[in-house]
């Protein structure tokens, strides 16, 4: 049972994050904000405005998170998993 959960359930449920992850960041994409503030530059009598100011929302910011968490719970799994089984591999003799 520990063997299934070592080599299966862990990278699936951290790809099953990273997927949540994405989904997330895509439902949540940003939208063009015309909240109306803008920038005086005195020496050139300009006023700038940008347009279409993207604001970052909470959802891409817990999409981008998850996104990191099951990148790094796979990563954590792939050392993991090449530890153990260089541990099980019988020790090599010396060249003598």
């Amino acid at each position: 049972m520990r063997r299934l959960v070592s080599t299966v359930l862990v990278p699936l449920l951290a790809v099953a994050v990273m997927a949540a992850g994405l989904v997330g960041i895509l439902v949540s994409t940003p939208q063009s904000a015309s909240f109306g503030w803008f920038a005086y530059a005195p020496l050139s009598a300009t006023v700038f405005s940008p347009t279409g100011a993207i604001i970052v929302g909470w959802g891409s910011i817990a999409g981008a998170v998850a996104v990191a968490l099951g990148l790094a719970a796979l990563a954590f799994w792939a050392g993991f998993t090449l530890a153990t089984s260089r541990s099980r591999r019988p020790p090599r003799s010396p060249n003598v």
